[in-house]
């Protein structure tokens, strides 16, 4: 599969002190939120990014889309690169967000319909679609164009993020926690929704999530960030079946069991994870990894690919059993 949108060994620091000067190079201390990051996105694939709060999943989807600057490795977006002196404007045009919080980021003081036209107004192109056609597609009534997003549901605002995000017809929409603060049901329709629309428009999707459940079952492939590096990363199936990374083996023990006769293993994460101002030396997870060797407290771990898809950046990670 070509990758449609391609993240090699991205970095992205942000300074720790005020004012213009922090900007500048050698303009003071910098804090590290995401290291030597590479993931790939193909048309028409979903891919599942999982990982605690603090792990850094916002800050690579707003450095994806340009809303945060990389300060090393390279972005392509079919093919063109994006770097840290790039320009997102043409790739705002064929790739959307949906961000965490579906009512802040609308406008409290425009109608629907007039933000799901704004993408037209933006970008200086002739509107394609009406706000009526684009509510249609996610499964909303028409009338609900006249209203303001204090006045939807949460999974009405949330359908309308994604009519917003489809309005350009992009070819990837990368999603923050999409299914956040809904009921299972609402849940459910809105990932059929994604799912089928993937599947109609050949649309590729970035979904970031909390809920392991959910990307087990919408992703073709799952990635796992800890701390602002990627541990783990391979198809879902795979990585469920055999996870390769103690962080990732411990996630997926932590899963609550919808059968009461089953109990979930004694191998949740133990301890909070540490602050990205004093991460670990050696594995970033060495600290509370049940498994660690004095090589982890060392020694910085290079992701290694241990089998077709399957990359693990762990020293004791072995290949899985065929």
């Amino acid at each position: 599969m070509s990758a449609l949108y391609a993240i090699q060994r991205v970095s992205v620091d942000l300074p720790l002190a005020a004012g213009l000067s922090a900007w500048l190079p050698g303009g003071g201390p910098k804090l590290n939120l995401l290291e030597d990051v590479s993931l790939e996105i193909g048309a028409g694939e979903i891919v599942g990014l999982v990982g605690e709060s603090g792990s850094g999943k916002t800050t690579l989807a707003r450095a994806m889309l340009g809303l945060t600057p990389i300060s090393g490795g390279t972005l392509r977006f079919q093919g063109a690169a994006l770097g840290p002196k790039g320009s997102f404007t043409a790739l705002r045009r064929h790739a959307a967000m949906m961000f965490q919080d579906p009512v802040a980021s609308l406008s409290p003081r425009m109608r629907v319909a007039a933000l799901l036209t704004e993408p037209y107004a933006i970008h200086g192109i002739t509107r394609r679609r009406t706000a009526a056609d684009l509510l249609a597609e996610v499964g909303l009534s028409p009338q609900l164009a006249t209203r303001f997003p204090g006045e939807l549901s949460g999974g009405q605002a949330r359908r309308v993020c994604l009519a917003r995000a489809l309005a350009l017809e992009p070819a990837l929409v990368v999603a923050d926690e999409p299914t956040a603060g809904l009921d299972v049901s609402v849940q459910g329709e809105v990932l059929n929704l994604m799912t089928g629309l993937r599947a109609s428009r050949n649309l590729g999707l970035f979904i970031i999530s909390h809920n392991l459940a959910m990307l087990r079952h919408v992703s073709d492939r799952i990635a796992i960030l800890y701390l602002g590096r990627m541990v783990e990363q391979g198809p879902t199936a795979a990585v469920f079946a055999a996870p390769l990374h103690p962080y990732t083996s411990s996630l997926i023990a932590s899963e609550p069991q919808p059968d009461p006769r089953r109990r979930r293993a004694d191998l949740a994460i133990r301890g909070e994870i540490p602050s990205v101002l004093h991460r670990p030396k050696g594995c970033v997870f060495h600290t509370r990894c049940p498994k660690a060797a004095d090589i982890c407290r060392t020694t910085k771990p290079e992701m290694r690919q241990l089998a077709p898809g399957r990359h693990v950046r762990c020293h004791l990670a072995e290949p899985p059993l065929p």
